[in-house]
């Protein structure tokens, strides 16, 4: 994914930077930075650009998408004329900030890693994002993503090795969870974002406990990554 950044402070750069790679984790996708220079070459991606440092260029790559910032909030009413996909409030926040990247989804869902999965005998790529929990199986491991339940010709070790991100937790021998799909934990275990609660051992749930709270921070911009256990 390509994003291209025309913000003149530095430290406002900074913090925007820490905040896409931190999105880049919680979404695996891949992402490429470029400071805004008027001999750029077009291609689609998006744009941020700060209106304190002036007026966005007037005419943009027709597969490009503006997201405009300011410190100022009467610039958020006069940037309607331009038609920006978002626009953030200086200093920007994670939650704005991923729901203007929500808003366009279009532009990054192709630059999302996926996982290829063998199942009944059919091949396709799933979006990492997407995995919410997996759990042992007789013949291998059953993935829950957010639409369906995959049956998987693979054992749970092996899909782990090949989950190997930082938002992905094998919380116990028979389960393995997206933190990102975590909506609460407690004495239970995890509950996850469709309804199921994956349970965790005695023993691994100081761990889980503290892999989810490093996870709930990044959600919310206040640490720079997840450390695996």
């Amino acid at each position: 994914m390509r994003f291209v950044i025309h913000i003149g402070s530095h430290d406002v750069r900074a913090a925007l930077v820490r905040l896409l790679d931190a999105w880049r984790s919680l979404t695996c996708s891949s992402m490429e930075l470029f400071d805004w220079t008027p001999d750029l070459e077009p291609a689609p991606g998006i744009l941020f650009w700060d209106l304190d440092d002036g007026p966005p260029p007037a005419v943009l790559h027709r597969d490009e998408a503006l997201v405009l910032c300011s410190s100022s909030s009467r610039a958020a009413i006069s940037s309607y004329a331009i038609h920006p996909a978002g626009f953030l409030r200086k200093p920007i926040r994670m939650p704005e900030f991923q729901a203007v990247l929500h808003r366009c989804v279009d532009f990054w869902w192709d630059s999302l890693e996926r996982l290829e999965i063998v199942s009944d005998r059919c091949r396709f790529r799933l979006p990492l994002y997407d995995v919410v929990w997996a759990e042992s199986a007789r013949r291998g491991c059953l993935i829950h993503s957010s639409r369906a339940a995959i049956p998987a010709h693979e054992p749970l070790a092996s899909l782990e090795s090949r989950l190997a991100r930082p938002i992905f937790l094998r919380c116990q021998r028979g389960f393995l969870v997206n933190l990102c799909h975590v909506r609460r934990l407690d004495t239970l275990g995890f509950h996850m974002s469709d309804g199921a609660v994956v349970p965790l051992s005695r023993n691994s749930r100081a761990g889980a406990a503290e892999r989810y709270r490093q996870l709930c921070l990044l959600r919310h911009g206040e640490t720079g990554e997840i450390r695996n256990a």
